[in-house]
C-alpha cells in the first residue's frame, strides 16, 4: 500500500514530494557555522605565549629554619590575565652541570600590566643547594590565559 498525499488547496493527489532545502537556506546556515567557529579559531591561533608575556626579575635566595626559599617578581608584560602560572627554579653548580629543581603553582591571577611577588620553597635542602656557589635559575614553566 502506497501512501499518497492530497493539496490542502485544490484536492489534486501528489506523487512527489522534496523535502530539501533550497540555496537560499544554505547562504543563511554559512555566516551561523562561521560564528560558531570563530571561538574555535581564536582558543588555536590567537592564544598568548606565556614566556613572552610573563618575566622574573629581584630573584634572591635565602635560608631560614632549614628550608631554602627562592622569592621574586613576575610581572605580566602582555594584555592578557594569566592564572595557574608555574614557577620553576633550577640549580646548578659551580661546573654547570644540573643539579636539582623546585617548581610552585602561583594560585592567583596576574592580571594584565600587572606585577605579583612569589616564594619557591624547598624544605631539607641538600648541601650542593646551599652552596654559595650553586647557580640559581628561575623561570616561568607555564600558565593558562582565557582567548575571549
Amino acid at each position: 500500500m502506497l501512501a499518497k498525499m492530497k493539496c490542502s488547496n485544490c484536492g489534486a493527489e501528489m506523487s512527489n514530494l522534496n523535502m530539501s532545502w533550497g540555496w537560499k537556506n544554505y547562504l543563511v546556515m554559512v555566516p551561523v557555522m562561521l560564528l560558531g567557529f570563530l571561538p574555535l579559531l581564536k582558543m588555536t591561533f590567537f592564544k598568548g605565549d606565556v614566556m613572552k608575556e610573563l618575566t622574573i626579575s629581584d630573584v634572591q635566595s635565602r635560608s631560614t629554619d632549614g628550608r631554602l626559599e627562592i622569592v621574586g617578581l613576575i610581572t605580566n608584560k602582555g594584555n592578557r590575565t594569566w592564572s595557574g602560572v608555574t614557577i620553576e627554579a633550577e640549580f646548578f653548580d659551580a661546573s654547570g652541570a644540573f643539579v636539582d629543581e623546585a617548581t610552585e603553582y602561583l594560585r592567583t591571577d596576574i592580571s594584565a600590566n600587572a606585577q605579583e611577588h612569589f616564594k619557591v620553597s624547598i624544605a631539607n635542602p641538600t648541601a650542593a643547594l646551599s652552596n654559595p656557589d650553586t647557580k640559581t635559575v628561575v623561570k616561568v614553566a607555564g600558565g593558562h590565559t582565557s582567548p575571549f
